[in-house]
């Protein structure tokens, strides 16, 4: 009873802070699953929150509803890729809200960052441009964007069909240097993406990758740009976390990443803020500032990922995502320098000052839970993390108990994530490994017992 009348007081209030339109009023496209719920109650603190969903997202994206209240539930019929009944969604919102306006828009779901930027020029609110948008979600664009600007880029092509393969394979001056790397031009969380060894792998691969496409086993936007083929480029994998305002870099994080599990490149957790070299940092942070500055007028947080030979310190762009980075990484960003980086996109579209916090930990340690053998979930629960102990950043389990699961498949097949600090790196590794023995995760094949 007191959990039920807690859960009401909340609601309630966050009513009344939806109605307050002494606030400006943030637009939030495609808040997504529940785990997303802390999200939009921090930014309540400062703005008043509406949420825009299509048709398509109703049953995953239903909590925000609780949230936000019904004056600031916007949904239209359709995906988030109808752009333009979203708008009219949108227009008759405000049609039916006297008195209100957008003042900024922002998302922090991949599948939600070119409709963003579409409603924000559409609004003529602070936002990066949609070209640029959809050149960071084309692997291509993106990279020839890169190659022209100056900036360090890979041997690549653009593959749509086997006859793609013959031309690439058959040019007199290699285009291409094996291993490579094979990859959707549109997708994310190493979604299908995979080590390539020699010629006849990628002839292979592609085949059974095109009669898949043919088949239409890969959504639409995925079979239109098909495949890039790109050199591998061997180094070490990290991410950068921060913003641009107005095209300038205004705070960036760099953070390294486990090792990826290849050939299928999934990703296993990290270390905030890198223990790199010094020069190796410098180097990473000079290339997030040229990559920036090849799309002028950025205007949000991104996600870089990059590589970075750690004896030569040469460096080479991975992907540019303009929106806060997923999983652990707000949590642990945030733990190691104060900034949480969805309140930061979220007063950069209002055009607010961005408020620094204290740190509460030198460095943060995480990690991504897969299994890999194929089953159903038996078992999947944290009761028994004793958090305090563990100095613990942030814990989210996405398995559910008798649900399919299927390795090697990108995030898709991620069971959760794990994130401990500590006063330096070793510490935070040390709480990790803790917290993880006490995390029960367990998937059982059909017929056996618990793996």
């Amino acid at each position: 009873q007191a959990r039920s009348l807690a859960a009401a007081w909340s609601q309630q209030l966050s009513a009344a802070m939806c109605k307050d339109t002494t606030r400006p009023c943030l637009l939030v496209v495609l808040p997504g699953a529940e785990g997303r719920r802390i999200v939009l109650q921090r930014l309540q603190h400062f703005a008043r929150i509406c949420v825009l969903v299509p048709s398509a997202d109703l049953q995953r994206s239903s909590w925000a509803r609780d949230i936000v209240g019904d004056d600031s539930w916007i949904e239209w019929e359709g995906s988030g890729s109808s752009a333009e009944d979203a708008w009219q969604a949108l227009q008759a919102w405000l049609q039916r809200s006297p008195g209100s306006a957008v003042n900024g828009v922002m998302t922090y779901d991949e599948f939600g960052v070119e409709l963003a930027s579409f409603l924000g020029e559409r609004l003529g609110v602070s936002s990066t441009p949609l070209e640029h948008v959809r050149c960071f979600r084309d692997k291509s664009l993106f990279r020839e964007r890169c190659r022209t600007a100056g900036v360090p880029c890979v041997g690549f092509a653009q593959i749509r069909t086997p006859e793609d393969v013959d031309r690439v394979l058959a040019s007199d001056v290699p285009r291409i240097r094996f291993p490579c790397v094979l990859k959707p031009v549109k997708g994310a969380g190493s979604w299908h993406v995979m080590k390539i060894h020699h010629r006849d792998e990628l002839r292979e691969t592609f085949v059974r990758l095109y009669e898949e496409m043919r088949g239409g086993a890969f959504p639409q936007d995925v079979r239109d740009g098909g495949f890039v083929l790109e050199e591998y480029f061997g180094g070490h994998e990290v991410d950068i976390d921060g913003w641009a305002c107005n095209g300038e870099v205004g705070f960036s994080l760099v953070s390294d990443n486990r090792p990826a599990l290849e050939p299928h490149f999934l990703e296993m957790g990290g270390i905030y803020p890198s223990q790199l070299p010094i020069a190796a940092v410098n180097a990473l942070e000079l290339l997030t500032k040229q990559v920036v500055a090849a799309f002028p007028g950025m205007h949000s947080c991104f996600h870089f990922e990059a590589k970075v030979n750690p004896e030569t310190f040469e460096v080479m762009p991975i992907e540019l995502n303009a929106r806060c980075g997923g999983a652990e990484c707000p949590a642990s960003v945030e733990a190691v320098s104060g900034y949480y980086l969805p309140e930061v996109a979220a007063r950069l579209a209002l055009g607010l000052d961005v408020l620094p916090r204290s740190p509460k930990y030198g460095a943060v340690a995480s990690t991504n839970i897969h299994i890999f053998e194929a089953g159903v979930v038996t078992e999947c629960s944290d009761s028994e993390l004793d958090a305090a102990a563990c100095n613990l950043v942030t814990c989210v389990l996405t398995g559910c108990v008798g649900q399919p699961h299927v390795p090697n498949s990108g995030s898709l097949s991620c069971l959760g994530w794990l994130a401990a600090g500590g006063a330096d790196a070793a510490d935070a590794e040390r709480h990790l490994q803790e917290a993880l023995s006490q995390v029960r995760i367990a998937v059982s094949p059909q017929d056996d017992k618990a793996v």
